[in-house]
């Protein structure tokens, strides 16, 4: 979201305030900072939900040990 789009949802939001549309305008800028906080977890995360992002760190983690033991196994075996 850009800031064009956050300016044009802010001035919306001041009118239906004016308009004395008190509960339309809450719910506007609730969708506003749900749009603005998404866009952030995109950047970040790339769209994964925490627990996605934890579980890709689990299989990496133990991907990586068992290419350690591979390589140590592979070096103190002697070949026949």
């Amino acid at each position: 979201m850009n800031k064009s789009e956050i300016t044009k949802n802010l001035k919306q939001i001041k009118k239906l305030l004016e308009e004395e549309s008190p509960i339309i305008a809450k719910e506007r800028i609730g969708f506003l900072i749900n749009d603005i906080e998404k866009e952030r977890l995109y950047r970040s995360q790339q769209g994964k939900s925490d627990r996605q992002v934890a579980n890709n760190h689990k299989i990496l983690f133990w991907s990586v040990i068992g290419l350690v033991i591979t390589f140590l196994v592979s070096l103190f075996v002697p070949w026949i």
